[in-house]
């Protein structure tokens, strides 16, 4: 671009003002090695920006409103970040918001209950406890106590992810109190560990999943409902179903059971839509 040769220098004051941005936000961008003052003077310490420091506030901006983090802005910015690791960071946070605003559009229209839909869910390290009971009460206890013992021994809760019931048999979906069948109980939680033996990676998969609303009741209607259309497309199973509560009571006491949310998931092979 070519400059004027006398170029327009701005205060701190007015670039805020014409930015929109707080000082500590500026001195914020300076730490993060994204904003460099286009001169500051020796004896005073005054800063002082021109019109491509304006535009590049406006960069900032930008990327901010797209969730990327302070060190991800700057380093995108200036191409100081492995691309291929930067991109599939985005691809997974872009999965993320587009399973929660799918779940969300549809716990806010429940006339759409019972929505089938294909998804992609992320590879993720879980703290699994095997349980077993006679009621869906009995179930939701023994998830909490083994949600709660993990917190106590200590491993770090990836709250990004909810809590999940894995069914290596898929059988036991729609019987989950049969005598054989057990449930895993899984925690998502950040762990590089290996060798932890409570600890299960559950791998990143491509999946059906049906998702509605109700007391637990309504669970076996949706796994009913979900292998009934996996058999009318004639889709194959491959791997461990997941129970997916995205409200239930340990999400919060506030809830009614008439506002449980549940997501079942089946993964598959692959699928053309």
């Amino acid at each position: 671009m070519n400059y004027p040769e006398q170029r327009k220098l701005f205060t701190m004051k007015e670039i805020c003002h014409a930015c929109g941005v707080s000082r500590t936000t500026l001195i914020r961008m300076e730490e993060d090695g994204f904003l460099k003052p286009y001169r500051v003077d020796p004896n005073t310490g005054y800063r002082y920006y021109d019109l491509s420091n304006v535009a590049a506030v406006g960069q900032y901006q930008r990327l901010q409103s797209v969730g990327l983090s302070r060190k991800e802005i700057a380093d995108l910015y200036y191409e100081r970040a492995d691309s291929d690791k930067l991109l599939e960071g985005l691809r997974q946070k872009l999965n993320l918001l587009q399973r929660f605003l799918y779940e969300y559009e549809l716990r806010h229209d429940k006339a759409k209950n019972y929505s089938f839909s294909y998804i992609t869910l992320p590879s993720l390290t879980c703290y699994c406890a095997e349980i077993t009971g006679s009621s869906f009460e009995e179930l939701e206890t023994k998830a909490y106590l083994a949600h709660e013992k993990c917190v106590e021994e200590g491993y770090r809760i990836l709250g990004s992810e909810p809590l999940m019931a894995m069914f290596d048999d898929l059988r036991t979906c729609i019987d989950p109190f049969a005598s054989a069948g057990k449930i895993t109980a899984c925690i998502p939680v950040i762990s590089d560990s290996e060798n932890d033996p409570n600890l299960r990676v559950v791998p990143a998969c491509e999946a059906v999943s049906i998702l509605g609303f109700g007391e637990y009741t309504v669970i076996i209607e949706l796994w009913t409902r979900l292998f009934a259309e996996i058999e009318k497309r004639g889709l194959e199973p491959a791997g461990p179903a997941r129970l997916i509560p995205l409200i239930a009571p340990y999400t919060g006491d506030h809830y009614r059971p008439d506002d449980y949310c549940y997501v079942c998931v089946v993964p598959i092979k692959e699928h053309e839509e």
